[in-house]
């Protein structure tokens, strides 16, 4: 899905560099041009509906066989290109029929398909998101955790004998939302051009921007306008120095983790910082870093039979940095991404220029719920 929504953008971006070429030099398509143009909107197309086709297909392995899911496979692409179509010309500022934009909760006049388009998007962009555990709630989310001093012991007892108690204590956190913004500006030329399919431009522009944001705070953010990150909890773990790593070091992290979550354990870190772990060999002189022959999977590759996922959010190794998470992320981190996108054409900030924004808003927050089920590696200072 990631591929495909990449793909998509980077069709439209061509597009628009098209469209940009001979509006700067106010002429026609030439013959060449046209020709490019047409096969770039056939590409478009044929990619919209990979995409639908694959989020049909999520929405019948969680419909459970239901007959109700039928319709809603059958029609789900229509109803994903209809919100594009709707979208667009709010966009334009075209007139709109009765019942076809809605008032969200938020405020905002957006079809809920495409809302939930970009929130799908917007998670299949970034690999954390796409790991760590998602509740959609419109309000605060309420997530009851066990005390880790003070946890539920199970023991034998004899016959006739009295159960030993435990003082188990739970607490419960809550979830809320931060408000995370994008903002997309286009000249009226471009959004003047009919044939160009601008809801696609702005959803991509919007769910990568969204995406980048997002995955950043879930990794270090410090929860002030912000969610916690994961590097704010987690089992602690420090390297000996804080220039390099080591293999013996890579093997200590893994035993670190208990062991019901290596299962599911994922490795994420920096470009540079898994430079230098694809360096190290293990006693025999063999790397301890094995390429994925999967392009797709979105790992890089696996380091002691465990997927590395790369990220730019991550540090790289450096004196006080924290260049290496590993754990169950899904049982670590819960997220709570409100499913009412905001979005606002800005038809007058921007007019002196010849252009409207497209402000997008998504309400998110998220923290750390289980210390025990990662490793946070930090570096020395």
């Amino acid at each position: 899905m990631k591929k495909l929504i990449e793909k998509r953008g980077s069709i439209s971006r061509r597009m628009k560099e098209l469209i940009d070429g001979i509006k700067t030099e106010t002429r026609a398509f030439n013959e060449e041009e046209q020709a490019e143009f047409s096969k770039l909107e056939a590409d478009l197309a044929a990619v919209n509906a990979t995409i639908d086709a694959e989020k049909r297909a999520e929405a019948a392995l969680a419909g459970c066989g239901s007959d109700d899911s039928v319709d809603q496979q059958d029609n789900g692409g229509e109803e994903v290109r209809a919100a594009n179509v709707i979208v667009s010309d709010f966009i334009r500022g075209n007139e709109l029929r009765a019942g076809e934009m809605t008032t969200t909760s938020t405020g905002s006049i957006i079809p809920s398909e495409f809302s939930a388009d970009i929130i799908h998007d917007t998670v299949a962009l970034s690999g954390v998101l796409n790991m760590v555990s998602i509740v959609n709630s419109k309000g605060t989310y309420k997530q009851i955790v066990a005390d880790s001093a003070n946890k539920i012991s199970a023991g034998w007892t004899d016959e006739i004998a009295e159960i030993t108690a435990t003082d188990a204590k739970f607490k419960t956190i809550e979830i809320g939302h931060h408000k995370l913004t994008a903002l997309s500006k286009l000249s009226l030329e471009l959004i003047n051009q009919n044939e160009f399919d601008i809801a696609s431009e702005v959803m991509y522009q919007t769910e990568r921007d969204f995406a980048l944001k997002g995955e950043e705070a879930i990794i270090k953010g410090d929860g002030s306008g912000k969610p916690y990150g994961l590097v704010t909890s987690g089992t602690a773990y420090t390297l000996a120095s804080n220039t390099a790593i080591t293999a013996d070091e890579i093997v200590k992290i893994y035993h670190t983790l208990k062991a019901p979550f290596q299962q599911n354990a994922v490795w994420i870190m920096s470009n540079d910082t898994l430079c230098a772990v694809r360096l190290l060999t293990d006693g025999s002189g063999r790397y301890i870093f094995h390429q994925n022959e999967n392009l797709t999977s979105g790992f890089a590759g696996f380091i002691l039979g465990k997927p590395v996922l790369v990220s730019d959010a991550m540090d790289n190794i450096g004196a006080s940095k924290k260049p290496i998470l590993f754990g169950d992320f899904g049982r670590a981190y819960k997220a709570n991404i409100n499913p009412d996108v905001s979005m606002q054409v800005l038809n007058e900030k921007y007019a002196d220029f010849g252009m409207k924004g497209v402000l997008s808003i998504m309400w998110i927050d998220g923290r750390p719920v289980n210390p025990e089920a990662y490793v946070t590696v930090s570096c020395p200072a």
